[in-house]
């Protein structure tokens, strides 16, 4: 399991190595000379610069978020995006490419922008680096302009951040744990609650509660004395994606939550998605990465509705078998 945690002055040397390896290979158009310690010790003493840890305490990528003053003057920007930061000096380590870690490094980056007080994000990328292009187009970076900068030829992208969301809460777990049920992502209120299922109309807490005979609980700590009394762990698929309002439809540039988190902590025997857009997320990106097959329950969510309280409970009463 990896962790995404600042850099600090005792990561300069491992660092230095990291941008070394990226040197010489293909669609790395980094000159000898950069990132040069100096860009290091200013990442630091602005508090700008993000590392990707495994579980091992390895180093396995980087990225810094900055505010370039020759890139701010450039004429494309779309004005109304200021403030905006920019990402900069994206890298993995060789041995871990191709695994996502780009992209979750991009997607933490603009989120601390956001927490920032950033409404948009800007970046240069040379015009021939492919993969760094297709990593910024899954987030819908738009291109908006060409220019010319320290001797290469960049494109000029950018995107807002308003719809940029991090999955805002914890997984609920125990070492008991051994059923284990996924949303998608949660909704504006349950993000405004900072807990699962948080919309009234959501029939999550009634089926769960009528599966097994129960009061519906009305508050939090009734709601995991509930989920963890039965033996039962609440996550969802997503970790980051960008969404508008709390709907299924309008979820774009997913990144997944990484299940090992719980799998490796609790003895989950079996594992149940909470409607389709759950169960679409883990069998395409979560499944490569567990090799464990989930079992998707019909949504609980209020848009479901042709499925009544009576039908749900008879086909979530699986949790209790």
């Amino acid at each position: 399991m990896v962790r995404i945690e600042p850099a600090t002055a005792q990561d300069r040397e491992e660092l230095m190595r990291l941008y070394s390896f990226q040197k010489g290979r293909a669609f790395c158009f980094w000159p000898e000379d950069y990132p040069a310690p100096e860009n290091v010790n200013d990442d630091l003493a602005h508090e700008s610069l993000f590392v990707m840890r495994n579980q091992i305490g390895q180093m396995i990528a980087a990225v810094s978020i900055e505010r370039d003053e020759a890139v701010e003057q450039l004429p494309c920007w779309n004005p109304h995006m200021a403030p905006a930061g920019e990402i900069a000096r994206l890298a993995v380590h060789p041995a871990f490419q191709n695994q996502g870690l780009a992209r979750r490094m991009v997607a933490y980056g603009m989120q601390v922008l956001k927490e920032r007080g950033c409404r948009g994000i800007r970046l240069l990328v040379n015009a021939r680096n492919i993969p760094a292009i297709n990593v910024y187009r899954f987030f819908r970076f738009e291109t908006v302009g060409e220019c010319d900068l320290y001797h290469q030829h960049f494109l000029c992208m950018e995107k807002p951040l308003e719809n940029i969301i991090a999955h805002p809460f914890p997984p609920l777990y125990d070492k008991h744990s051994r059923i284990l049920i996924l949303g998608s992502f949660p909704s504006v209120k349950s993000r405004e609650n900072h807990f699962f299922y948080g919309h009234p109309q959501n029939r999550f807490w009634r089926t769960v509660a009528s599966v097994f005979t129960e009061e519906v609980p009305k508050t939090i700590p009734g709601k995991k004395r509930l989920i963890l009394g039965r033996q039962l762990a609440l996550w969802d698929s997503i970790a980051f994606c960008e969404i508008s309002g709390s709907a299924d439809a309008r979820i774009r540039s997913v990144i997944p939550n990484d299940l090992r988190l719980i799998l490796e902590h609790a003895p989950i025997e079996r594992i149940y998605c909470n409607g389709r857009k759950s169960h679409e997320i883990y069998t395409r990106l979560i499944e490569p990465m567990t090799g464990r097959k989930a079992e998707c329950l019909p949504s609980t969510s209020p848009a479901n509705a042709r499925w009544t309280a009576e039908m749900l409970a008879e086909a979530w009463a699986v949790l209790k078998k």
